[in-house]
């Protein structure tokens, strides 16, 4: 493409960051791809901060991303941060810089900024604290971003920045905010409302956001670079900050706010299949359409900057398509269609009967997410629906066959929101009987697309030689899979609406009469119960000695966290199934039992 830099991403959010010879080889493919520069400052995660207290699931989302002070520790900060984990990041990306220079490629940065600092920073320093950044329903405690304003603040990351781009050849900073532990003083765009230290309430957004894009410029430039440096505040579905969105007006050169620059057009187009918080944990969906119109999308725009986040995908699918859409830009649903084709003809023999699968792939991610649900991190993951069991009376349940999923629940503040299936994150997008009702045929239509997938892969393994078949077959049984993982959160959905509809408080009458119809409630909650059970063992012969080849799971048993599933998950899963079978007669305590 056409651009002045070509930025791309080889170590995803939420992915195992610390293999240096797979960023090689991801390296390499960029690079022939047209990379001019590469994302290395992606963090282990910091775990030590969500291990202070675990009672505490905000952390997480920190613990996700980067930050300029979890590389380089500023003198000010070094009693209060983890050293020890800074210097492993730093020599991290430090072996990242050289492996660039090997290939003759450039760096650039992805930061979550102003990230929050320990609470024990602002004791000793109390004119340093920002806003409060965490976000209410979800943090049990208060985290507080660093002031923008703050001179001393800003010194500090000046001599960070400078600092990192001695160490590397940073050309372009961006910078996640008011998100994930970071925030920006007086901002709407803060969960917790406009907040911050009445001494910089006065200052103009503009200006604190010019100020500290400068200051980030300011360091690169003592170390000989001239970068470019963005914010972005438009997460999802969450409001919109309007104070953000038109401050582009008075932006110095080389810089965007929420993707814009000073001439209203965006500095950066971004290539982001969001696999991480869509269709993660099943590992290697097919995203050939979404990738396409990205691509295309990003051709046409009036930028100066293309960022390609890379994902693992079956046949080096994205790779391939890239590598095609370089050669030959489309610019029509036709040409897009025919540039596909061409690709899958390198894959198969039947190029159009691949296309299909990633056309009816497409179509029943579509239906899926119009759910609302984002995507199987936030329910399957997060709140641990794929491996906790599914009971009427989760206070009954043993620790033992509760402790394994609750404490990596993450919205939950107390046991009545952990045992709500569908408080997502503090949100419930779908409750109540209509909402269930809607939801459930979206799902439907998705899973109907995903075997119509299935179809067209059946057609294309039975022409095809043994070690194509094999991959094939792999790529059949994660769509199995996927359709698993969305009857799970059918059962989910249909189970807790059960719940909300059911008076807890009262006892079925027993009496003798005869014959006596049974509560519906009762009925459904044994079929729900029965299906999941029959949905977690498919589950189970799907994934079962080749876990990883089906699931991103966490690196070892104890790295586990609230976004990555345990390597003990098919023993979870059969805890689960036991649990619920050992529970299936529990609706008789609440419902009207049949007597025919």
């Amino acid at each position: 493409m056409n651009k002045h830099l070509s930025i791309y991403n080889v170590t995803p959010i939420n992915t195992d960051v610390t293999n240096l010879l797979d960023f090689e080889k991801k390296v390499i493919k960029a690079k022939e791809l047209g990379a001019t520069h590469i994302i290395i400052t992606e963090v282990i995660k910091d775990r030590w901060v969500w291990e202070e207290d675990l009672t505490d699931p905000y952390p997480n989302w920190g613990m996700l991303n980067s930050a300029l002070f979890k590389i380089i520790i500023p003198n000010e900060l070094k009693e209060f941060l983890n050293c020890d984990y800074a210097n492993k990041n730093y020599n991290l990306v430090k072996s990242r810089s050289e492996i660039l220079k090997k290939h003759g490629l450039k760096a650039a940065a992805y930061f979550c900024e102003p990230f929050y600092l320990p609470e024990s920073v602002y004791r000793a320093h109390p004119e340093w604290r920002g806003p409060r950044c965490d976000h209410p329903r979800r943090a049990r405690r208060a985290y507080f971003s660093p002031c923008m304003d703050n001179p001393e603040v800003l010194s500090m990351y000046k001599r960070a920045m400078k600092e990192l781009c001695e160490l590397c050849e940073i050309d372009y900073v961006y910078l996640h905010t008011n998100d994930c532990g970071a925030g920006i003083c007086w901002s709407e765009g803060l969960y917790s409302g406009p907040n911050g230290p009445e001494h910089c309430k006065g200052i103009p957004l503009s200006t604190r956001i010019v100020n500290y894009f400068r200051t980030f410029r300011e360091g690169a430039a003592l170390a000989g670079r001239d970068i470019y440096i963005e914010t972005n505040s438009k997460i999802g579905v969450k409001e919109a900050d309007s104070g953000m969105e038109n401050l582009w007006p008075t932006l110095d050169d080389k810089t965007a706010v929420n993707f814009k620059t000073n001439k209203g057009t965006p500095l950066t187009s971004v290539i982001d299949l969001n696999y991480e918080f869509t269709v993660a944990p099943i590992r290697n969906i097919p995203m050939a359409i979404t990738l396409i119109e990205q691509l295309e999308k990003a051709y046409h725009e009036d930028s100066e900057i293309l960022r390609v986040i890379m994902v693992d995908q079956d046949f080096d699918l994205q790779y391939k398509i890239i590598k095609a859409f370089n050669s030959s830009p489309t610019n029509s649903l036709a040409s897009r269609f025919a540039l596909l084709e061409k690709v899958a003809n390198e894959i198969v023999q039947d190029g159009k009967e691949l296309v299909n699968v990633w056309w009816r792939i497409y179509l029943g991610l579509n239906h899926l997410y119009s759910t609302l649900m984002e995507g199987f991190t936030w329910i399957s993951v997060n709140q641990r629906v794929l491996n906790r069991p599914f009971v009427l009376f989760p206070d009954e349940l043993k620790p033992e066959e509760y402790n394994y999923f609750r404490k990596f629940q993450f919205q939950a503040q107390d046991d009545k929101a952990a045992n709500d299936l569908l408080n997502n994150q503090g949100s419930g997008f779908v409750k109540g009987y209509y909402a269930t009702f809607i939801a459930m045929k979206a799902l439907d239509k998705a899973n109907n697309e995903f075997s119509l997938a299935q179809k067209s892969y059946m057609k294309l393994m039975d022409n095809a030689q043994a070690n194509l078949k094999t991959q094939l077959k792999l790529a059949y049984d994660r769509i199995e899979l996927l359709k698993c993982f969305v009857n799970n959160y059918k059962n989910a959905m249909e189970f807790q609406n059960i719940v909300d509809e059911t008076d807890f408080t009262q006892t079925p009458e027993l009496t003798l009469r005869w014959p006596q119809n049974p509560d519906p409630k009762l009925l459904s909650f044994e079929r729900i119960n029965r299906n999941e059970v029959d949905n977690t063992f498919k589950i189970i012969s799907l994934i079962e000695n080749r876990e990883r080849e089906m699931l991103v799971l966490a690196p070892s048993v104890e790295l586990e966290d609230i976004f990555w599933l345990t390597t003990e998950i098919t023993n979870q899963l059969k805890l689960k199934a036991n649990i619920m079978l050992d529970h299936h007669l529990d609706g008789k305590k609440i419902y009207i039992s049949g007597n025919k």
